[in-house]
């Protein structure tokens, strides 16, 4: 065995299902993530959650008294504080041997480079603005870096949701998605993973997009089984 069971017994009731060769797939495997709001923040510790070992997480945002009811990350005790800096101390919580890096920056066309995305094997979008968003999946393509990237999480409320992975091609009902296709075909990407559902948006007046916690934390889950799906897959 290459790794102390005593140090991983959190993970127990997960690692008894795997072999010794998934197992060090999941320790090993290098992920990062842009955007840890409602999906972002979730997703990170579902991720550690399920053995992630190396993860790195990208955020310019002070979280704020209006992200409690749907970032998991968020509490009146940390309102104001940065996202990724109160993530990275709630994920050490969990895995104290967790090798995290943190950004407190926003992702531009001239500061994507230091990232070094190449050295990750997934990265995940979980950003809002989409000229950030649009750069990130440009280069992951021209880098050819695997990327699962989020679409859109509000504006519904009314029923359970159903989120999927899907190319973005097949993508429907979902604003966000439109815009993404007509990037991707405009920059001929040919292939893109996203997270979306079908479920067409409630129609009500709000001054801001209406979320609530049960759509991005399940979009969170969604990703989280694919990318966990993906790293340990028997060849």
């Amino acid at each position: 065995m290459f790794y102390n069971k005593n140090d991983f017994e959190y993970l127990d009731r997960f690692l008894q299902a795997l072999d010794e060769n998934q197992i060090e797939k999941l320790f090993s495997a290098r992920i990062i993530i842009f955007g840890v709001g409602g999906v972002g923040s979730a997703l990170a510790q579902f991720l550690v959650r399920s053995g992630i070992q190396n993860l790195d997480v990208v955020d310019f945002d002070r979280v704020d008294i209006t992200n409690l009811n749907r970032q998991l990350l968020s509490f009146r005790s940390n309102v104001g504080q940065m996202k990724v800096q109160v993530l990275k101390d709630q994920l050490l919580d969990i895995n104290p041997n967790l090798k995290i890096n943190i950004y407190e920056e926003k992702l531009t066309d001239s500061n994507i480079n230091k990232f070094n995305l190449d050295k990750y094997d997934i990265i995940l979008d979980c950003i809002d603005d989409i000229k950030a968003k649009k750069i990130l999946i440009k280069y992951a393509y021209e880098n050819n870096i695997y990327i699962i990237s989020a679409m859109g999480a509000g504006k519904r409320y009314l029923e359970p949701p159903h989120f999927e992975i899907a190319d973005i091609k097949k993508t429907s009902y979902d604003p966000l998605a439109k815009i993404i296709r007509k990037f991707c075909n405009s920059e001929r990407i040919n292939k893109l993973d996203v997270c979306y559902t079908k479920q067409k948006a409630d129609k009500i007046d709000c001054q801001n997009i209406l979320s609530v916690v049960y759509y991005p934390v399940n979009m969170a889950t969604v990703i989280c089984a694919k990318v966990i799906g993906k790293l340990i897959a028997k060849n």
